[in-house]
């Protein structure tokens, strides 16, 4: 997180109660309803997301927009959710690297 930009939300998003062990991970560059849907259908335990699902404060958890579906749903099946996003891309080898390569 201390690579990242200042505006951005980076680091572990969502996090289970203990005890939660990882032994399970699905990488994505978006985390959609639908790829939530395979991460519960292939026991994940942790979701590395490129972007972060969660940018603003969250009011209410609530069914009725995806990004509280998602946040809901990964509570529920104690998953949890890890964005990198700008920290990535400034770290040496990372996103900015590989672009200006």
């Amino acid at each position: 997180p201390s690579l990242a930009g200042s505006w951005d939300n980076v680091g572990l998003l969502v996090e289970p109660s203990p005890p939660h062990m990882v032994s399970r991970m699905l990488l994505t560059n978006d985390l959609t309803e639908g790829v939530l849907t395979e991460a519960i259908e292939r026991k994940v335990n942790l979701i590395l997301s490129y972007h972060p699902p969660i940018f603003v404060p969250l009011k209410r958890l609530t069914q009725n927009a995806w990004k509280e579906r998602i946040a809901v749903r990964c509570v529920e099946n104690r998953i949890a959710v890890y964005a990198p996003h700008t920290a990535y891309d400034a770290v040496k080898g990372g996103v900015n690297d590989w672009l200006a390569g």
